[in-house]
């Protein structure tokens, strides 16, 4: 595209060369490259200018006060615009054709949930193998095949191309992860939503945001886009009553609850069983019963958002109800482990004092489930542990305030606590945890190893206990200063379990040996055998 069409500007031919891509990061600057200089949280692009010339920029666009022009040494022509940060996402969508404009756009917006909901989403619209784009945490691309993903929302230029090179893969439905920063940062600007999806607020980011007025407002920003058609809204959120209240006239209201039956559409947990829920389902499409392989309250919600976008989308209820026992969990989100006669091990992102307080009382309601299941089958006089183990800490260089309250939070509600290190990135392993324990000041445990305080549940924890390790989910990697070392809590959970099944295999195995030798020294010999034999 010429520079000119591109910016809708009149320029000289001297000054007007055919752009052949955009590139907001030296590193990945191509010769024929548009490069934008914005201004940045911590230094202005415009510093960068000398290396992307270097690799073959051919035009930079900078962020800058006042419109201004000016050319470069090499004839090289430099365009300053006030505001360019807000302009990067319609100048990319102009760039590559306006993809979003051909596709159906569903953004999931909230403080905890949106990796599930766009997962659930993505699987139900690909059951009949129409191909779903999905752009969230877990990465990018077609689902089933995604590419590792660098942050949640990518930036306009990187979001822009995805959404143009989905289109060409004839994917014409998309769903992704819209966060807070993607919204105030303007990441997703010049997409065309057709469906935003909120699900819950509570706290988190606020050493970006601030406070929660500024953070609630970022998230609002999606239900006032625009051509925005559709608002699915989660009913039991106050801040979600109040987002029905201040929608645009164009835009229509779909809700979802757990708790008030006039919803567009409501669910009803009928049982809690060791591998997830039985629902009873109402709604404005339909109504039913089906077991679902999720845990907790939290999770029928995400997964009732997701209903609502596809049943808006015309798919049969009864369909989509069948589908539901099959629902593959999330990558890191309740993602349950374990052996026969070994704990239940959950592995699950949460980071915030709401999440992982909603994850807490789930995993209660199923220790309690289970307790009364096991009572049932044995003698009342035989008693065995039922408890609920947390693992946790809090990363580095985020908001400081939650620490505490994640500390109560845990306090309150698991029997056993282990603290340990999250992700402490630049802050003092030690600082991170002291501030934990202000708020959890008897814990069971303070093991700042991540390794050997994942070792250490799930070695004293029994068969009948749930062990929540919270905070790192899917992550493989542990942040540590500028670093990332290889670290998985599914990986090493995954390996401990079997290590604890081998020994105790090989225990029983060295038992029923000796046993064996000890009867064979008792008995008689026979047919000139020795006892040795």
């Amino acid at each position: 595209m010429l520079l000119n069409e591109l910016l809708t500007l009149k320029l000289p031919t001297s000054s007007n060369p055919q752009i052949k891509g955009l590139a907001l990061d030296t590193r990945k600057v191509q010769p024929g490259d548009l490069f934008f200089a914005c201004q940045g949280t911590q230094t202005h692009g415009e510093i960068y200018i000398d290396a992307a010339l270097k690799n073959g920029a051919i035009a930079i666009l900078k962020e800058a006060p006042t419109t201004h022009f000016e050319m470069l040494a090499g004839k090289i022509p430099c365009f300053a615009q006030p505001n360019l940060s807000q302009q990067l996402g319609d100048i990319a969508a102009r760039f590559y054709g306006y993809p979003s404009h051909h596709q159906h756009v569903i953004g999931v917006t909230g403080t905890n949930g949106k990796t599930s909901v766009t997962h659930a989403i993505a699987h139900l619209l690909h059951v009949e193998n129409l191909p779903c784009g999905l752009l969230g945490t877990l990465g990018y691309g077609i689902y089933g095949q995604l590419q590792p993903a660098s942050r949640t929302t990518p930036d306009a230029i990187q979001l822009q191309a995805l959404l143009a090179q989905l289109y060409t893969q004839q994917v014409h439905n998309v769903v992704m992860e819209v966060s807070s920063h993607g919204l105030a940062q303007d990441r997703v600007q010049g997409i065309q939503f057709e469906t935003a999806v909120f699900t819950n607020l509570s706290r988190d980011h606020l050493d970006y945001h601030h406070t929660m007025t500024q953070y609630g407002e970022a998230k609002r920003r999606l239900f006032t886009w625009p051509h925005l058609k559709t608002a699915i809204v989660n009913q039991d959120e106050p801040f979600g009553q109040s987002l029905i209240k201040t929608l645009p006239e164009t835009v229509t209201p779909l809700t979802y609850s757990l708790s008030d039956k006039t919803a567009d559409i409501y669910a009803q947990i009928q049982a809690y069983h060791n591998h997830g829920c039985s629902l009873k389902i109402q709604s404005r499409w339909g109504d039913g019963d089906t077991d679902i392989p999720w845990f907790g309250e939290f999770n029928v919600s995400n997964l009732l958002a997701a209903l609502a976008v596809l049943l808006n989308m015309g798919r049969p209820f009864s369909e989509l109800l069948n589908q539901l026992n099959s629902l593959p969990t999330v990558p890191g989100r309740m993602e349950r482990l374990g052996q026969p006669h070994q704990p239940t091990v959950i592995i699950d992102y949460a980071h915030t004092p709401d999440a992982l307080e909603k994850v807490l009382l789930t995993l209660r309601q199923h220790l309690k489930a289970n307790e009364k299941a096991f009572k049932e089958k044995e003698d009342n006089n035989h008693i065995l542990t039922h408890q609920l183990w947390c693992v946790f800490g809090c990363g580095g260089d985020r908001d400081r305030g939650k620490r505490r309250l994640m500390g109560e939070v845990a306090q309150h509600h698991a029997d056993k606590i282990i603290i340990t290190d999250d992700n402490p990135r630049h802050e003092a392993s030690q600082a991170i945890i002291s501030d934990i324990l202000e708020g959890c000041p008897a814990p069971t445990a303070v093991i700042p190893k991540r390794e050997q305080a994942i070792r250490h549940a799930l070695q004293h924890a029994t068969a009948n206990d749930i062990v929540l390790i919270a905070g790192k989910g899917h992550e493989e990697y542990q942040e540590i200063g500028e670093q990332r070392f290889p670290f998985s809590d599914r990986a090493l959970a995954l390996q401990i379990t079997e290590e604890r099944d081998k020994d105790k295999n090989g225990g029983r195995a060295d038992r029923i040996w000796a046993e064996t030798m000890l009867l064979a020294a008792r008995l008689p010999t026979r047919h000139g055998l020795k006892n040795s034999d």
